[in-house]
């Protein structure tokens, strides 16, 4: 009798060198796939939020005011909506109402560095003025469109027209600051209902650039990047050609 047809050792072992080679070629792709899906994910986040942000533009003709002085967490507020009441309401919540979707606040990848929003608002877009700072160069200086602090606070609100390149201008952009990278004095900035956006994030910062975009990004080491004219895109590093965190440029 014919023995049964069979593979040899040497036969075994050369389809499993075969299929150790593919799963090494292929695993990088479906990494990257994966990744790439994340970064659309991520843009997709930001296009709504800039919707969000059209919306409360067109209801209250200036851009959200962003504040560092609501110790809260983003999850409080999401857990009880009233806590923000008689306080000064940042970008997250002020975006809220024309929304209320907490997915849009999650960048597939930065949601899981503990932070509870993972995108960055250009302070230069509105933000609380410092008690020694002198009055705003670009925007009215005034009080928020529905008052919740005592009126000496004085505020920097930037309104559309004021923008000189809408589609060079930033107004969100996915980076997280962490309290443990940027130091205590940062509240837990990422924990707290509004990120607050350091103007001299460099001083303390080491490793991010002059546009404030730490190098490597995210997603396929670039970032997405919402601006004023309701754009998303993709960049690899900072281009002071395509953008810019300053409104009178």
């Amino acid at each position: 009798m014919e023995g049964k047809p069979g593979f040899t050792l040497v036969e075994i072992l050369v389809v499993m060198a075969i299929i150790a080679v593919l799963i090494a070629i292929l695993l990088p792709a479906l990494a990257y796939s994966r990744q790439a899906a994340y970064r659309i994910t991520c843009l997709n986040n930001l296009k709504q939020l800039g919707i969000a942000a059209e919306t409360y533009v067109q209801s209250y003709k200036f851009y959200p005011v962003c504040v560092s002085d609501v110790s809260e967490r983003w999850s409080d507020f999401l857990a009880d909506k009233t806590i923000v009441a008689g306080k000064m309401l940042g970008v997250p919540v002020s975006l809220w109402p024309f929304h209320q979707t907490a997915a849009l606040y999650n960048c597939p990848v930065l949601s899981r560095m503990n932070c509870d929003i993972s995108y960055c608002y250009n302070g230069l877009a509105g933000r609380k003025l410092a008690a020694d700072e002198d009055l705003p160069i670009v925007g009215p200086s005034d009080i928020p469109p529905v008052p919740v602090e005592p009126k000496e606070v004085r505020f920097h609100l930037l309104s559309p027209e004021k923008v000189k390149s809408p589609v060079r201008f930033i107004l969100l952009y996915d980076l997280p600051v962490k309290s443990d990278v940027i130091g205590p004095e940062s509240n837990d900035l990422y924990h707290d209902i509004d990120p607050d956006d350091y103007q001299n994030v460099e001083t303390f910062a080491p490793g991010v650039s002059k546009g404030y975009l730490v190098d490597p990004g995210p997603h396929i080491k670039g970032h997405d990047i919402l601006f004023a004219d309701g754009h998303v895109k993709w960049y690899k590093r900072w281009s002071d050609s395509s953008m810019s965190r300053n409104p009178s440029e």
